[in-house]
């Protein structure tokens, strides 16, 4: 996202572009038949319909693929640690607007809950229960931790060593070795978790992989 406020130094190459944009289209497709083929017949019913989750997903899908192939137009032309701050600034603009959204939908309805006026709960001090889901957790030490790896880890250094990797690399090949985060998941909740993926998960998998491999040709 933070890769908008940067002006590309180069037109972006439409080609990785449409290979990305398909190859994401058709990972979602594949994604959610697997998805569908552990449903009971009512619900496979219910889910057959498109309703808002859907676009939901293929507006993430078309992000993540637009994330893609921007980065690879604009990697060669500014540091790593100049697109990464542009990213971390924008998200933090988002993520504040997002979290203030929330705080004041929740005052309003607990002032509604409560049959009084919204200056008047804050007045009353019980603003503060109102406010308390948002942050529960946060006295808690393995929260903390938890919330330093995600941002070090997967955060900046995967940004980092992604923003490095594709100067090197086209869009459409960064899609492809992107895709095998599926494989890394399976394997670490494996290792971690205990957790043992299912023939179904497994052949959903590599679909997904041999899609994005096809897509690139």
């Amino acid at each position: 996202c933070g890769l908008a406020l940067i002006p590309p130094s180069h037109p972006p190459a439409t080609t990785d572009a449409a290979v990305d944009l398909a190859s994401a289209f058709t990972d979602d497709a594949i994604a959610s038949s697997s998805q569908r083929a552990l449903m009971t017949a009512s619900e496979v019913a219910t889910a057959s319909s498109l309703n808002r989750g859907d676009f939901m997903i293929l507006a993430g899908a078309l992000s993540w693929s637009t994330y893609i192939f921007r980065t690879s137009s604009v990697a060669k032309s500014y540091s790593e640690l100049d697109l990464q701050f542009s990213k971390n600034v924008l998200l933090a603009v988002m993520y504040f607007g997002w979290f203030l959204t929330t705080a004041v939908t929740s005052l309003l309805a607990a002032a509604a809950s409560a049959s009084t006026s919204l200056p008047s709960l804050l007045a009353s001090g019980t603003w503060m229960e109102a406010l308390a889901p948002l942050w529960s957790g946060w006295a808690s030490l393995p929260v903390w931790v938890l919330l330093a790896y995600s941002a070090v880890g997967p955060g900046a250094v995967a940004d980092l060593l992604q923003q490095s990797g594709q100067k090197e690399v086209s869009a459409s090949e960064s899609n492809i070795i992107l895709c095998f985060e599926s494989l890394f998941a399976a394997v670490c909740a494996f290792v971690f978790l205990g957790e043992v993926s299912s023939a179904k998960e497994m052949t959903g998998g590599l679909f997904i992989v041999m899609a994005a491999i096809l897509a690139s040709k």
